[in-house]
């Protein structure tokens, strides 16, 4: 095989030969340039030499003509071809042939054109020519050069009007970048963006665009740091307008030296995008906001349903109730006259009644818990003591299911029922198992919020709710279980709780990933925590007596009243505590009546009025009824003897029963005064306090022992 001696000026088109040739088995002979060539020549005398035309220094037509003059034979007489993708043909072809080059390759053609020229020139053998006169030889070089040089500048002056062209028409700013981080070129949209002449981001006043923090990494990229980064900068203009700029900074890299020769910045003002971003995250805020603020209005106005008809529900059952007990108490007097058997079942039916009077009673607790219209018994504690007492309760709820706790430390006390709180909290277990009926784990946390909330949440790894079902979860009577015998108030229920004790309870799910269900509750500070006193009350279960200082000067609007939601209402335990300025003092049923004294009851309701009436004039009171405020001060007026106390219902229409209250005691200051009512609305504050000094309240439907113990409360009072 041959020697070829490869010449070329750019290594990569080098390799490209040498590869190609030794396919074929010839041994390559590499040079950079004219002058590296001629030294190789001399020392390895090659069979051929494949060389570029436009060469630094020595160029081809100048190595070929030096070849064809050098003393040494050998190295004067090789073949020589031309391989090229820059060849003059008109200019170059004469002074190549006169020099003796076999041949001409362009790059662009297959690379077999270049083999299939070797072996032909190998072929042929060495070349023996007259040598072209020096004169000659360098007139039809400088005309070949000179020819080549103008179409170089004029390819280079249309390169540059194209890459003004493009660089003007930009919608993006553009800078060229030295090494240093100098800016030799602006075009003018950069400096339109900047509101910056041209001048004033040459050199590095393109810095500028760049947040101070990041000018240093922009500089580094530029000298290797990387290849390519991305900025964002807020620019502040003079006229306090702000713009929003995305920068994208590129290093630039000789091929050839593998040097990094500077880089391109190129600048984007996207002010109008993300003010489009912002429109549209606000537009999204606002549906958010308007579609929560119509699920708030659509609960509300169930609240409102709910509550309404439970109070209603309530007058009934309270005399279905009230009347049932009379005819139970007739039955055990006329025991001895009516046949045994009669008598037993005649019990038995009433016990019925009675039984599903109080199942009755517990639905209507649970709506008034969803309309929030419940008395309450609010007190100050903290969450995590709570969860602790209560774990062996969860972990019962739970089933097949663990429960974990992961207290935080300092959470803030909150104000509301603990027993209302402990009930949501097994009510959302008690779900949670539902959806796990496999087991798995529940979480409950406790944190405090940066606003300084107190912060629950109850997290399962059940099957979660897809959105249909979420959307609807709070809504009273939907349900998703079957055959469970609910009435679909669970959820409803907690939510009415969490929000009389001025919190929020908010679920999250998804389908295969398991719910969560947040409470968020108003953290009590030490400074404004209330004050609590007490005025104990030896009476029957739910008596509440005020103890708060606080009047006002008309009803309390109902949109302002803290209700109070219970769960379970059936199942109140026992026991004694004092809650936020009133006591619930569970007593002993009542063993004694009253003394002959006179109470004036006033209610709305004809046939609660007169059960209630039989129940206090069979424990020994006089009773004087009314059905309104109005009637009721008439009576008042007329009566001229002592009246020990008022029985009045709250909501009456007209005056209401606190209004009557304040009126009735300015009259007669000494009268004590018990309420009665579903819900206080016109009694208790948001905070669950008592508004009325000197008063109980009594809730509906009551038995006659509650209704006699508040009586006989507030009858023993100084």
């Amino acid at each position: 095989m041959a020697t070829v001696m490869v010449v070329d000026d750019v290594a990569a088109n080098r390799d490209i030969v040498r590869l190609l040739l030794g396919y074929r088995g010839h041994d390559v002979i590499e040079a950079h340039d004219g002058a590296d060539a001629l030294r190789l020549a001399h020392e390895h005398h090659p069979d051929i030499v494949v060389s570029d035309v436009l060469m630094p220094g020595i160029d081809g037509l100048e190595l070929v003509h030096r070849l064809r003059t050098d003393p040494d034979e050998i190295a004067a007489q090789a073949p020589v071809i031309f391989y090229t993708a820059n060849y003059l043909e008109p200019e170059t072809r004469p002074i190549a042939e006169a020099c003796g080059v076999s041949q001409v390759v362009l790059r662009s053609q297959s690379p077999d054109e270049l083999l299939d020229a070797i072996d032909a020139a190998l072929a042929e053998g060495p070349v023996s020519i007259d040598v072209v006169p020096p004169d000659d030889f360098a007139q039809a070089h400088v005309q070949a050069v000179n020819a080549k040089l103008i179409e170089k500048v004029r390819a280079l002056h249309h390169t540059e009007q194209r890459f003004e062209a493009m660089a003007v028409a930009s919608p993006v700013g553009i800078a060229l970048l030295d090494a240093d981080g100098e800016a030799d070129y602006i075009n003018p949209r950069l400096a339109e963006i900047m509101r910056t002449p041209i001048s004033g981001l040459l050199g590095r006043g393109w810095l500028a665009c760049l947040d101070a923090a990041d000018r240093r990494s922009a500089l580094d990229l530029l000298r290797g740091g990387a290849s390519e980064r991305r900025f964002t900068h807020c620019l502040e203009l003079p006229g306090g307008t702000a713009r929003y700029l995305r920068l994208q900074l590129r290093h630039i890299q000789d091929d050839e030296e593998a040097e990094l020769a500077g880089g391109v910045l190129m600048v984007d003002d996207v002010s109008d995008l993300v003010a489009a971003e912002e429109r549209l995250r606000e537009e999204s805020k606002r549906r958010q906001d308007e579609a929560r603020r119509r699920d708030a209005e659509r609960l509300d106005s169930l609240r409102r349903m709910a509550g309404g008809a439970a109070h209603d529900f309530n007058n009934i059952l309270g005399a279905i109730l009230g009347y049932t007990t009379l005819a139970l108490e007739s039955l055990d007097e006329a025991a001895d006259v009516l046949p045994p058997d009669l008598a037993a079942s005649l019990t038995a039916d009433l016990g019925q009644v009675i039984k599903g009077g109080e199942r009755a009673k517990a639905l209507t607790q649970q709506l008034l818990a969803f309309g929030r219209r419940e008395i309450t018994q609010p007190t100050t504690f903290d969450l995590n003591p709570l969860l602790r007492d209560l774990l062996g309760t969860l972990r019962d709820s739970a089933g097949a299911a663990s429960v974990v706790l992961q207290l935080a430390p300092g959470a803030a006390d909150v104000r509301a029922d603990p027993r209302q709180i402990s009930q949501v909290l097994v009510n959302l277990v008690s779900n949670s198992a539902d959806a796990m009926p496999q087991g798995g784990t529940i979480t409950i946390t406790t944190a405090a919020s940066p606003g300084g909330d107190a912060v629950v949440t109850v997290h399962d790894t059940g099957r979660g709710m897809p959105a249909e079902v979420l959307e609807r979860a709070f809504e009273p009577f939907f349900t998703t279980k079957r055959s469970t015998g609910t009435a679909g108030l669970g959820l409803s229920t907690a939510h009415g709780i969490v929000s009389q004790a001025g919190g929020q309870l908010t679920l999250t799910s998804d389908e295969g990933t398991g719910t969560t269900a947040t409470i968020t509750l108003p953290g009590v500070r030490p400074s404004t925590a209330p004050d609590a006193s007490s005025a104990v009350a030896d009476s029957a279960a739910l008596a509440f007596s005020a103890a708060s200082a606080v009047s006002a000067a008309s009803a309390v609007p109902a949109a302002s009243v803290a209700p109070v939601a219970r769960v379970e209402p059936a199942s109140r335990k026992t026991g004694s505590a004092l809650l936020g300025g009133a006591a619930f003092v569970p007593a002993p049923p009542i063993t004694a009546g009253g003394g002959g004294e006179t109470l004036l009851l006033v209610d709305d309701e004809a046939d609660l009025r007169e059960v209630t009436a039989r129940f206090l004039g069979g424990a020994g009171y006089r009773v004087l009824s009314a059905a309104d405020a109005a009637e009721a001060l008439q009576l008042l007026d007329r009566h001229h003897d002592p009246i020990a106390a008022m029985i009045t219902d709250v909501v009456m229409p007209g005056m209401n029963g606190r209004q009557l209250a304040r009126v009735a005691k300015q009259r007669r200051p000494d009268l004590r005064v018990v309420f009665v009512s579903g819900f206080a609305e016109a009694l208790i504050d948001e905070a669950g306090n008592n508004l009325e000094p000197d008063s109980m309240i009594v809730a509906k439907p009551y038995t006659r022992d509650q209704l006699l113990a508040g009586v006989q409360s507030v009858l023993r009072r100084a």
